[in-house]
């Protein structure tokens, strides 16, 4: 119910409250109420109710409420599944490296900036280059980018599965042919109008994808060396994905990879990784830096690689 305080089932035990509750798409929104995102507001499936803790003086819903809303989560808690077609995949592949000339030719325009880049300092501090922060923002406003890139960032940093903005990229990415979509079905019957049009995200991904690419190049940059971590409380089970997240950061690894302290299982990775799969990392994207300081690198999934 709105109102109703709790907290996160996570290994920091995140406290949170209700602050709506959406029957038509079967989601709920609560407010983060402690930690670096202290204020953010994730929309999340009735599903995920599973993972949270409730006060015990918390409002109850009647039983008719409670079994509407299990009856709306069962109309989305399906696969909605998006394969690749291997001819789209060529033409894809085919638009993204002319997107990737014509983007070289553009950051060579501006490559004092680069020159002043120290990747090896900003890993050790885990901070972006405010140059190059600029430099991306001017670069997307070019194409009218700016803004949903913005978004898009801001809501992967915070959480991927906060509503379907995350979604709606994956599905495009399938469509795209660069990544099959493993998932549930559309809940929001808005996910793809205006400026978050099918053609629109295509777009965005493409400019993100040379973009990111282009710049590492650029740095000298051919393949990035990545680690990732996991930790679970029973059996590690891989999740379905089409974005993967990594850090250039052991040392952000090994935090996560110390789990809680019902931690069972835990794992860590190092992989060196090629540029035709950096999707974005923390050395050109602000909403990288400005709350949690991860060192991120965010990767198109790879369906052979379970690790990255």
């Amino acid at each position: 119910m709105v109102g109703n305080r709790g907290r996160l089932l996570d290994a920091r035990r995140t406290p949170v409250t209700v602050t709506g509750i959406a029957p038509h798409t079967a989601m709920f929104e609560v407010e983060i109420g402690a930690f670096e995102d202290v204020g953010a507001r994730w929309r999340l499936p009735f599903e995920d109710v599973a993972g949270f803790q409730f006060a015990r003086d918390s409002a109850l819903a009647s039983d008719d409420v409670v079994a509407e809303r299990r009856r709306a989560a069962d109309r989305f808690d399906r696969p909605g599944h998006v394969e690749v077609a291997p001819n789209v995949r060529e033409d894809t592949l085919r638009r993204l490296a002319g997107e990737r000339r014509a983007v070289g030719g553009w950051l060579a325009a501006h490559d004092a900036i680069l020159r002043g880049v120290d990747v090896r300092a900003s890993i050790a501090t885990r901070e972006g280059v405010p140059g190059l922060f600029a430099l991306l923002e001017r670069f997307l406003a070019s194409r009218g980018l700016a803004e949903l890139d913005r978004r898009f960032t801001e809501t992967f940093v915070s959480n991927p599965r906060s509503g379907e903005l995350v979604k709606g990229h994956a599905i495009v990415l399938a469509e795209l042919g660069l990544c099959a979509y493993r998932g549930q079905v559309v809940r929001d019957p808005r996910l793809f109008d205006g400026a978050w049009s099918k053609a629109r995200r295509a777009e965005h991904l493409l400019a993100r994808l040379a973009f990111t690419q282009a710049l590492w190049s650029r740095l000298d940059h051919a393949q990035l060396t990545l680690y990732r971590a996991a930790a679970a409380d029973g059996q590690l089970a891989p999740r379905p994905r089409s974005f993967v997240s990594a850090t250039f950061s052991k040392e952000v690894a090994d935090d996560h990879f110390q789990g809680g302290p019902t931690t069972r299982v835990a794992v860590l990775w190092r992989q060196v990784v090629p540029l035709d799969r950096v999707l974005m990392t923390f050395l050109e994207t602000a909403a990288m830096s400005r709350t949690f300081k991860e060192a991120e690198a965010v990767l198109l999934a790879d369906p052979g690689n379970r690790a990255f």
